[in-house]
């Protein structure tokens, strides 16, 4: 999918906000990437003090930003391995999701019911972003969104230990999943929908699925013995789509 590398970079970041050059050297070449950044990136006000380095050597450490002025911007190799790099004031700002109104555009894209109160609600590492149901199907479940790939498991876990009856849970990606919590997910008839697999981002900054919420519970449904145990887990199925796609 070709946004797949937005996925994979909202990833990477812990607080989902990084360098103005940052954000441009990690979507460089994304087609959506203004889309992307009208829609749903603030400016934050702070500045940087380091930056990836662009130079690959075998130290890997990060630039120092020297603000001589606001118009004289350099970072800096702290090894004296390579040149400085002149940069522009924008290049050092932190831009952060607007994760309001990202979680408010998933949302409409899903046909999720937001809470009652509109707030969206953070539970350590997972948001909370409203309920799916679908009276004809009979299909009714909280839905839930983690950014981290390492906090993934625990992420799982948690909601199990919440839950008695099956969830839905967005990640950027399946990175991080283990085989003990993809056992959690089967054995509570629930699913984790990769936004790598499954969205893509339009011109109008809206997100169009490959399969609703509708569709993605009822496989996993369907796929269940009497038992309950699962033929296929939901976690294959999407690394069939990503690594076939390359």
């Amino acid at each position: 999918m070709a946004d797949r590398v937005i996925w994979n970079y909202l990833e990477e970041l812990p607080e989902q906000e990084a360098a103005w050059r940052e954000w441009q050297s990690g979507l460089s070449g994304w087609h959506r990437f203004n889309t992307f950044y009208t829609h749903y990136l603030r400016v934050e006000g702070r500045r940087v003090k380091l930056l990836n380095c662009p130079s690959p050597c075998e130290q890997g450490y990060p630039r120092q930003v020297i603000e001589n002025s606001p118009s004289n911007i350099v970072a800096v190799c702290p090894q004296n391995q390579a040149d400085p790099i002149q940069l522009k004031f924008r290049d050092i700002l932190i831009y952060a999701l607007r994760r309001d109104i990202f979680h408010q555009a998933l949302c409409v894209s899903m046909q999720i019911n937001r809470p009652s109160n509109n707030a969206w609600r953070e539970f350590g590492s997972t948001w909370y972003l409203g309920d799916y149901c679908d009276l004809a199907s009979k299909i009714h479940c909280p839905v839930y969104l983690t950014y981290q790939a390492a906090m993934l498991p625990e992420a799982i876990s948690s909601l199990c230990r919440l839950h008695q009856e099956p969830f839905l849970l967005m990640a950027p990606t399946g990175h991080g999943l283990t085989p003990e919590a993809q056992q959690l997910l089967a054995n509570n008839n629930s699913v984790l929908f990769s936004m790598e697999a499954e969205l893509s981002l339009q011109s109008d900054g809206s997100f169009k699925p490959g399969r609703n919420i509708m569709e993605c519970m009822k496989s996993r449904r369907d796929g269940c013995l009497q038992d309950g145990q699962c033929k296929t887990l939901p976690i294959e199925a999407y690394k069939f789509l990503v690594y076939n796609e390359k």
